[in-house]
C-alpha cells in the first residue's frame, strides 16, 4: 500500500503543482525506481493537460496519472474513494494535487486526513507567508485529527521554494520563517530549499533532474530530493 503524499497551499503561484512534477518524475526513476501515481483534484487541472500534451507528442510517462476534477461532496465522495483506495493499493507512492483553497467538506479539507505527508511550499514572500502560515495551521489541526481518529502519524512539512540565493534578503527571511514555524507553531521545516524555476520550469511528465543541478548549494534540486525521499522512507 504506497504512502500518500500533497504539496499543499491555499496560495496560487508557489509551486504546487510543479513540485508534484518534479517529486513524482524523479522518484519513479533511477536509483528509487518507485511505483508512482498522481491523482489531479486542482480543477484547473494543469498536471492533467499537460500529462496529456505530452502523451499526445509520443512521450511515455513514467507514472500513471488519474485526473479526477470532480467534486467529491456529499454522496460523491464513494465515487472518489474506490478511485483513491485503488491507487493507494497499486502504488508506493500517491501523490495528490488538490486545489489551491481551504475548504469545509470540500477536496482539501476530506482528502488531507488521508495523507502520510503534507509538504508545504512557501516563497520568500510576506503576502505568501501569511496565507502559507494560515494553511499550515489548519493542516497542523488535520495532523491532530489523525492521530486522534487514526492513531498514526501525519507530517507537516513546510520548505521554501522559488529562492536566489544569491540574494541574502532572501535566505534571511526563509531562516526567520522556518524558525517562526518551529517555536510558534512546533512544526520542523526542510532543510534544502528549492531555487528559481528557470532551471526546471519547463519539467514535463518525464523529466528527471536528479542529479542535474549542482551550480548553487542552496537551490540544488537533487539535495532537496534527497531531503525529500529521506522524509517519506522515515
Amino acid at each position: 500500500m504506497g504512502k500518500v503524499i500533497i504539496f499543499g497551499n491555499q496560495k496560487g503561484g508557489v509551486g504546487k503543482s510543479t513540485c508534484t512534477l518534479l517529486a513524482a518524475n524523479a522518484l519513479a526513476s533511477k536509483p528509487f525506481n518507485y511505483k508512482v501515481k498522481v491523482i489531479d483534484l486542482d480543477e484547473q487541472q494543469t498536471i492533467g493537460y499537460l500529462y496529456e500534451g505530452e502523451i499526445e507528442r509520443g512521450t511515455k510517462p513514467i507514472w500513471e496519472l488519474i485526473a479526477y476534477p470532480h467534486s467529491i461532496t456529499g454522496g460523491k465522495i464513494h465515487k472518489f474513494l474506490k478511485v483513491f483506495n485503488k491507487a493507494m493499493e497499486e502504488s508506493d507512492l500517491l501523490f495528490v494535487d488538490l486545489p489551491g483553497y481551504l475548504d469545509e467538506g470540500g477536496k482539501t479539507d476530506t482528502v488531507s486526513p488521508m495523507a502520510d505527508f503534507i509538504f508545504i511550499p512557501f516563497t520568500p514572500s510576506d503576502k505568501d507567508t501569511y496565507s502559507t502560515e494560515t494553511y499550515l495551521l489548519a493542516m497542523k489541526q488535520k495532523k491532530k485529527q489523525v492521530k486522534e481518529e487514526q492513531d498514526r502519524k501525519l507530517a507537516v512539512v513546510p520548505f521554501a521554494n522559488k529562492i536566489d540565493s544569491r540574494i541574502k534578503s532572501q535566505i534571511s527571511y526563509v531562516k526567520t520563517v522556518r524558525k517562526a514555524f518551529k517555536e510558534m507553531h512546533g512544526i520542523k521545516s526542510m532543510k534544502n530549499m528549492l531555487g528559481s524555476y528557470k532551471d526546471h520550469a519547463n519539467a514535463g511528465i518525464d523529466t528527471n533532474l536528479y542529479g542535474g543541478i549542482n551550480h548553487i548549494k542552496e537551490s540544488n534540486l537533487t539535495k532537496w530530493i534527497n531531503e525529500l525521499h529521506s522524509i517519506i522512507k522515515k
